[in-house]
């Protein structure tokens, strides 16, 4: 009875770990998958560590892909450890390596690493790809503490996974190799346009924000021609670490092409997106290259939704790249998000291209908006006709802010010596920020009017 029962325990295992193993094949993200393999090993072989070994197809050189330790004083670096020399055995032989007691069993008991790790029980069973049959890597279990842990069912259960584990392995990566780009690790134009479209569907089903950087190096050619291409490459790589490290770990950078990249930015209104731009920029403009005599900086263009009333993804990449081509136009090394101009010359401050600004009037601005809205919206305006409550209340408050500064400095001219050269300079300053507020209020206060969903801005 007590062998039947035995006998049913194990069917089930059995069982279950071919299910999960055949589970395995639909994932696609490599690192999900591996850590995926190692949950697993360790809950069902019970060892107390288990590894994920990937050999280098080109130099042989073997990398720890995952790991974990089920003892409770192990560290990291307890769990990363393994005996080199049974997994280089496992991968040459292409034969899994099974011992109950390591160090009476004899075969490898003089090993170095086995003496220094201590192991007693071990399991190490190669990793194999269906395609052409390479050996990939290993799976590998010890124990540490007692042998005689595993059994020859353990090993069969182990063989058994690792051949699917094997497969889901060499399925990923060569996803992975479709659809990231080789000399960045930057996902690919193409996963980059199937992406933007689900993300933009997710943001239109939970009215959430997405936005979007286009980012151009800043004079890429000439560096290749000045420099080299090798040298170029470098750059390219150094530039999208550097992205990569300024990104949450669900945002995606993808590299369109040449020198443009483009980062998707999942739940980021358009303040935290022109943040994240300009801590990118820096750091990018901090770079030193090896060899390479020359600053080199990167331009961003930025668009959202649903600031900027798109109705597509196509329509929002448009956008980022106009801003991207602005960015450029004013003299390179900036950030802009699409707009951007005309939401300045809206309170009359001067343009970014450092001229004067025209001076729209707000009701002619207003009435322009209107007869647009009538037609199709062009792209001089519809950022105006695009902005959300969010943006106006945002304005509502640095204009405040600039009221608070105004009165502050009036408070504070009191205090100099009316006899210096400095009176009529701030007196025009106070009159200037003075003059913003009260153009911007009323600019805020008719365009709120004006959409009728919005709500007005008080004037105080």
């Amino acid at each position: 009875m007590n062998d039947q029962l035995a006998q049913r325990r194990e069917a089930d295992r059995y069982k279950t770990l071919l299910e999960i193993g055949q589970s395995l094949i639909s994932i696609t993200d490599l690192d999900q998958l591996l850590k995926k393999i190692i949950e697993v090993i360790a809950r069902e072989i019970q060892a107390e560590r288990a590894l994920v070994v990937l050999r280098h197809p080109i130099n042989g050189d073997l990398r720890i892909a995952n790991s974990t330790a089920n003892v409770d004083n192990s560290t990291v670096e307890d769990a990363m450890l393994f005996s080199r020399s049974i997994v280089n055995d496992a991968i040459n032989k292409g034969k899994s390596i099974f011992s109950r007691d390591v160090i009476k069993e004899g075969t490898y008991a003089k090993s170095d690493s086995v003496m220094n790790l201590k192991i007693r029980s071990l399991m190490c069973v190669p990793l194999i790809a269906k395609q052409n049959g390479d050996i990939i890597g290993t799976v590998y279990v010890d124990n540490r503490s007692v042998g005689n842990i595993f059994s020859k069912e353990d090993l069969t259960l182990l063989e058994s996974f690792a051949s699917l584990a094997g497969m889901a392995i060499e399925n990923a990566h060569l996803y992975e190799l479709a659809i990231i780009d080789e000399l960045t690790k930057c996902y690919v134009r193409r996963y980059f346009e199937q992406r933007i479209r689900e993300e933009f569907s997710r943001a239109e089903r939970q009215s959430s924000s997405l936005s979007l950087l286009m980012i151009d190096v800043d004079q890429f050619k000439e560096v290749n021609d000045q420099y080299g291409h090798a040298a170029g490459d470098m750059v390219l790589r150094d530039i999208a670490s550097t992205i990569k490290r300024n990104l949450r770990t669900y945002d995606l950078l993808a590299r369109l092409g040449g020198d443009e990249f483009a980062i998707i930015l999942p739940e980021v209104n358009f303040q935290d997106a022109y943040r994240v731009a300009e801590k990118i920029r820096t750091a990018a403009a901090q770079l030193l290259f090896p060899g390479i005599q020359r600053k080199v900086t990167l331009s961003i263009g930025i668009a959202c939704h649903p600031l900027h009333h798109v109705n597509n993804p196509e329509i929002l990449l448009k956008k980022a790249d106009m801003a991207l081509y602005k960015a450029k136009q004013l003299g390179r090394n900036n950030c802009f998000f699409y707009g951007q101009q005309e939401m300045l010359e809206l309170f009359g401050q001067v343009t970014l291209d450092g001229s004067a600004a025209s001076k729209v009037s707000v009701a002619s601005l207003l009435e322009k908006m209107q007869e647009q809205s009538r037609g199709e919206s062009s792209d001089e305006i519809d950022f105006i006709v695009g902005k959300s409550i969010d943006l106006l209340k945002d304005l509502h408050e640095q204009i405040n802010q600039l009221k608070i500064l105004a009165v502050q400095m009036n408070n504070q001219i009191h205090q100099l010596d009316p006899r210096s050269l400095k009176i009529r300079e701030v007196t025009d300053m106070i009159n200037k920020l003075m003059g913003i507020h009260a153009e911007a209020e009323h600019a805020l206060h008719d365009y709120s009017q004006m959409l009728g969903d919005l709500p007005i801005v008080d004037k105080e």
